[in-house]
């Protein structure tokens, strides 16, 4: 390799990087996805002319530039599990772009591209309900700033976002580098038949483009909420996570915080008060009124008339009954002879004294559960302690909505990491919500990227399932979120404060709720077509050895 093909090569590779970054960092700049791959594409058609050996090494490379830049800040909450994030996430990323590499190479071209886009998809939607699982980046939350652009999603979900990349940048490369070349053959007078083809293919690139945008601006220019709007209070009590929420105060100062906050906020028009993510701890769902939040809260419904509040909760149950021998449930403990599990929870609670729980399910690897535990119980002395009980917390199978006193207000809680997943996300419309709420404690991140694109990815949640967002965060950002996407009203990082605003309920049902993610089951089953292609391509090459 020469001088100048490495410069271009490692230029290529720092670009597309750049590039995937940009989206998830700067608002509004998410069409930048539809070029990034180019410089990418760029380095894998130079090694593959010039025959160059450890191709991987650059687009590996890419990859990890990407993800160091765009998720650096998990090393705020955990260093190893921010180190582990980026090397994973990026060699998973780069199995698949090599993938597409050993197609193109031993099969053909057009069945690598294929692969690139289908394999993609299909570990995306893969990703999405793993053992070990980080999602952050999949190619459509990179449009989370970009709203106007993908509104779509309530038919496609994110991953159509992921396939309109993928397609946008495979098409334009191959008009670029293969299909033209544009310079001279665009207008090629001697060949009026290929100028036709390349017009084509052109028009094409431009209507994949196009059409997407237009067709997402007539839909956010036209859409409509129903006219029945309710009033939300969210609290932003602004305690510091590391020195303060569970070490520094008390909870009955906490609880202070709260009963202040709230008092001052509500109005008679006030439906619901949302709280944050792990408000309080050491619920005990079998007698949960010996929590002096509990109490605290149902004081101040009775004392403004709101109906009923929302807050996150660490909490445990006992099971007093059973046996000694065999834990009851998969993750449950023993302690003084009795088995219990803990959770991530959270407490709905009317002025009636009625509780609920729902327990968050979507638990954030080596921090809120241990994957493998079969083979990987050695490590859980090593687990990351965010406030909180370590180990496995205990989860449920299927979603809650919470039913207001009145009847009118129908919500779903999805507690922190759990709004990062569209299909997960889509199953507390499907038992009713007609809002939904995001109870989140972003503070172990410290002031970076992190809760902003958090944030964000909440409007990305409105638009695929049309539900209005009561986001609640400790040390925020807090917002209320239409059902376009639009961040409507928010309270600032690191502040103490409340926000209220009406935001509309929504009974109707989008394609993406009703269906799911389809597109990624469809990319999922067509794997099978390329497993049979790559061992039929693997039994030539031996026969030919044999020879």
């Amino acid at each position: 390799m020469n001088s100048t093909d490495r410069i271009k090569i490692w230029a290529g590779v720092v670009l597309s990087s750049i590039l995937l970054t940009l989206p998830f960092i700067v608002p509004h700049t998410g069409l930048l996805m539809l070029v990034a791959f180019l410089p990418l594409l760029q380095v894998e058609r130079i090694i593959t002319s010039g025959g160059f050996k450890r191709g991987w090494i650059y687009h590996y490379s890419a990859f990890l530039l990407w993800n160091a830049l765009t998720t650096y800040w998990i090393y705020n909450a955990t260093l190893p599990g921010a180190i582990a994030a980026v090397v994973l996430n990026s060699l998973q990323m780069s199995l698949i772009f090599g993938g597409f590499r050993w197609f193109k190479k031993k099969i053909s071209p057009a069945i690598g591209y294929l692969f690139l886009i289908l394999g993609w998809l299909a570990w995306e939607h893969f990703y999405f309900d793993a053992e070990i699982s980080w999602p952050w980046l999949v190619l459509g939350n990179g449009f989370a700033t970009s709203i106007k652009s993908i509104q779509w999603y309530e038919y496609t979900g994110t991953l159509g976002g992921s396939l309109w990349v993928l397609l946008s940048n495979i098409l334009l490369f191959r008009i670029l580098t293969e299909n033209l070349p544009l310079r001279r053959k665009i207008l090629n007078k001697s060949n009026p038949q290929r100028n036709r083809g390349n017009l084509i293919v052109i028009s094409l690139y431009s209507l994949l483009i196009l059409l997407p945008i237009a067709i997402s601006l007539v839909i956010f220019y036209s859409y409509k909420e129903e006219n029945n709007p309710k009033e939300f209070v969210v609290i932003q009590p602004n305690i510091d996570p590391y020195s303060d929420k569970f070490v520094g105060m008390t909870q009955e100062q906490q609880d202070a915080i709260l009963y202040s906050l709230a008092k001052e906020s509500v109005t008679e028009k006030t439906a619901m008060i949302v709280v944050p993510e792990t408000f309080t701890s050491n619920v005990l769902e079998n007698s949960p009124y010996r929590n002096s939040t509990i109490n605290r809260s149902l004081q101040i419904l009775k004392e403004t008339g709101v109906s009923d509040i929302l807050f996150g909760a660490q909490s445990f149950c006992l099971y007093p009954n059973s046996e000694s021998g065999e834990p009851p449930t998969a993750t449950a403990r023993k302690s003084d002879g009795q088995w219990y599990d803990s959770f991530n929870t959270a407490v709905f609670l009317d002025s009636t004294g009625k509780i609920n729980f729902y327990h968050k399910s979507k638990l954030v690897v080596g921090v809120e559960y241990l994957p493998y535990p079969q083979y990987f119980s050695f490590i859980s002395s090593m687990m990351i302690d965010l406030g909180g009980a370590t180990g496995s917390y205990g989860t449920q199978k299927e979603r809650y909505v919470h039913t207001s006193l009145d009847g009118t207000v129908r919500i779903g809680a999805a507690i922190c990491y759990e709004s990062v997943y569209g299909n997960y996300y889509r199953d507390y419309i499907l038992r009713g919500a007609n809002i939904m709420s995001v109870i989140t404690n972003d503070g172990w991140w410290g002031n970076t990227p992190g809760y902003r694109q958090h944030l964000r990815y909440a409007s990305l949640r409105a638009i695929e399932t049309r539900r209005s967002v009561v986001r609640s965060a400790n040390t925020g950002i807090s917002a209320l979120i239409n059902q376009r996407g639009e961040v409507i009203s928010q309270l600032g990082w690191w502040q103490r404060g409340y926000l209220r605003g009406e935001l509309k309920v929504n009974d109707k049902i989008t394609l993406f709720v009703k269906y799911g993610d389809y597109i990624g089951r469809i990319a999922y089953v067509s794997m099978l077509l390329f497993v049979s292609l790559a061992f039929l391509s693997i039994l030539k090459i031996l026969k030919r050895g044999r020879r």
